[in-house]
């Protein structure tokens, strides 16, 4: 309601409809003027939460599995290379179990 305010400003008891049509006028061009951006501001940081909380840790999490299975990878093959694998099944150890159960262990800790 700006009569009040257009009152404490006239100092005239009566109000004019275009007082008040003027003022409703400049308020909703300035509104106009202010809220779109606001909104762009409020979405872009909506983005960057969004990038920092959610798509952050997961390419983290995608770079850390590609080292990781690349580190496991390398190391079976070293295994194959120098006949590692065969030593071990004819000690009747799973090289299976010999490679991923400690870092199973280790991971629950």
């Amino acid at each position: 309601e700006v009569k009040p305010l257009i009152q404490m400003f006239t100092g005239d008891e009566e109000v004019s409809p275009m007082y008040t049509m003027m003022i409703n006028m400049k308020i909703r061009g300035l509104l106009n003027q202010t809220i779109p951006p606001a909104k762009a501001t409020l979405y872009a940081m909506g983005m960057a939460k969004l990038f920092v909380l959610e798509i952050g840790p997961l390419i983290t999490a995608l770079l850390l599995s590609g080292r990781i299975g690349g580190s496991y990878a390398g190391e079976v093959a070293t295994m194959q290379s120098t006949a590692q694998n065969k030593l071990l099944l004819t000690l009747g150890v799973s090289p299976v179990a010999w490679t991923f159960v400690p870092s199973l262990y280790a991971s629950l800790l």
